[in-house]
């Protein structure tokens, strides 16, 4: 695609950008399957380390700004509390942030996801919440979401693409630090996914 084995007319360079795209997704695909394996094996070691949870949450949303408003959508950060540092793998906590704001974008066509931080249990954890104003989950799917391979169809009943283990990664992460994950949603209106790390 960089023409270093020469000039590329526009219809080669069309069906090599559809087989990168192609080989991208794979490879997207054969990470979620391994990461789940180790993960479920408990075969991942993760690097449990004092960390700055605000600081961390904020370089995700960073990150997704830009996908945010190529939709038309507003992306914040809301900080209710000061968060002390915690002790958690910062890759992996991006990793299930990452998962749930891309789902948040991918499911909302109009008015915005909130990304909201805030202490809670008496200060015994920590809630990190992803709120959308999607279409919302039926009630029927929602005890499903978090399980291996389990993918929502859209709006006109076609699969949405992917392995179906992103929830299932992050419920994993989030259990194998000792805080819980969970999902409120009303169709039509919207969805907040919500998972606590212990202080």
């Amino acid at each position: 695609m960089d023409s270093s084995s020469g000039e590329l007319n526009p219809d080669q360079k069309q069906f090599l950008l559809i087989a990168k795209n192609n080989v991208d997704r794979l490879n997207r695909l054969i990470n979620d399957v391994l990461d789940f394996s180790k993960l479920e094996a408990k075969k991942i070691e993760f690097n449990m380390k004092l960390n700055d949870l605000t600081s961390v949450i904020n370089e995700a949303v960073n990150t997704h700004k830009i996908s945010a408003e190529q939709k038309g959508l507003k992306l914040n950060l809301e900080v209710k509390n000061e968060i002390p540092k915690l002790i958690f793998d910062s890759d992996r906590i991006i990793q299930v942030l990452i998962n749930l704001m891309n789902n948040a974008i991918k499911f909302t066509d109009r008015g915005g996801i909130v990304v909201s931080l805030s202490f809670e249990d008496d200060r015994k954890n920590v809630k990190i919440c992803v709120v959308d104003t999607g279409r919302g989950i039926s009630p029927d799917d929602i005890p499903f979401l978090f399980q291996k391979f389990k993918q929502l169809e859209d709006i006109n009943g076609r699969s949405t693409g992917g392995t179906g283990l992103g929830l299932a990664i992050c419920k994993e992460i989030v259990d194998q630090h000792k805080g819980k994950i969970w999902i409120d949603s009303k169709l039509g209106i919207g969805s907040s996914f919500c998972f606590t790390l212990p202080v």
